[in-house]
């Protein structure tokens, strides 16, 4: 509650009487911290989410249409959506304003229009980056001219390689000094996973999820973490008939 600006406690309050609390969530199987990006659009449900067992889970949208225990967290995803209408208690930011093809956004257009977001939200998680938040000038400009962020969200496509996954959360902490929300995670992008489905073999990814997941459950500054489905290869979460693959399992499995 200590994240909260007053005006929004009472807000906070009516919609945490309907969205499942972090520690309900807190099953033998499921984890509140882990999540995943879950495209409704593409026919994506409730079922999916139960599957993966996870505790949080957003659309890359601001609003849901699935009934759920799962808490839905909300996205603004460019400068071209509004900002939501009533104030939320979590907000994400806009994806990958460093890519033509996604956000595609200026340090100074996004600037200029996140006081309206920063309004709404209660904790709001930073911009996600499509290159490297530490290295790259966007988000270092960001976050220099005076925007409000609670969390750094990190997107992250290296290979099946554990070891340098937490070293790079590692030093994303200690340069920006705030909690970390892993919004997108995988070995493989869905465009690489499509042009070389097996280049990481299934032990390899099972070996990373358990280990990636394990330092991210343990670690506190790591408050949120979601896989990325690539859709093919071993990085997909769902096989073509909306089941589990082996990596959906071993996904699955992780828990606190």
């Amino acid at each position: 509650m200590r994240f909260l600006r007053p005006a929004l406690v009472v807000v906070f309050l009516a919609l945490a009487a309907c969205w499942p609390a972090d520690a309900r969530a807190e099953k033998p199987d499921q984890s509140a911290k882990k999540g995943v990006g879950l495209p409704e659009r593409k026919g994506k449900t409730a079922r999916h989410l139960e599957l993966l067992k996870v505790g949080w889970y957003y659309n890359w949208g601001d609003q849901t249409k699935l009934t759920t225990d799962a808490r839905f967290v909300p996205m603004i995803f460019s400068g071209r959506r509004a900002a939501p209408e009533q104030a939320v208690p979590f907000l994400l930011g806009f994806n990958e304003p460093d890519h033509p093809k996604q956000a595609n956004l200026s340090v100074e257009d996004a600037w200029a229009k996140w006081p309206a977001l920063s309004a709404k939200a209660g904790f709001i998680v930073s911009p996600a980056l499509a290159g490297n938040p530490v290295t790259k000038d966007w988000l270092n400009g960001f976050l220099k001219a005076g925007a409000k962020v609670d969390a750094i969200a990190v997107h992250w496509y290296k290979g099946a390689d554990a070891a340098r996954f937490i070293k790079d959360l590692e030093q994303i902490h200690a340069h920006f000094g705030k909690p970390i929300w892993v919004t997108e995670f995988a070995p493989q992008t869905a465009a690489d996973s499509a042009a070389a489905p097996g280049k990481y073999s299934q032990a390899q990814v099972d070996a990373f999820i358990v280990a990636s997941t394990r330092f991210m459950e343990k670690t506190s500054w790591v408050q949120r973490y979601a896989w990325h489905d690539s859709g093919a290869g071993t990085s997909a979460l769902f096989d073509a008939n909306g089941e589990l693959t082996p990596t959906g399992k071993a996904y699955a499995a992780a828990k606190k």
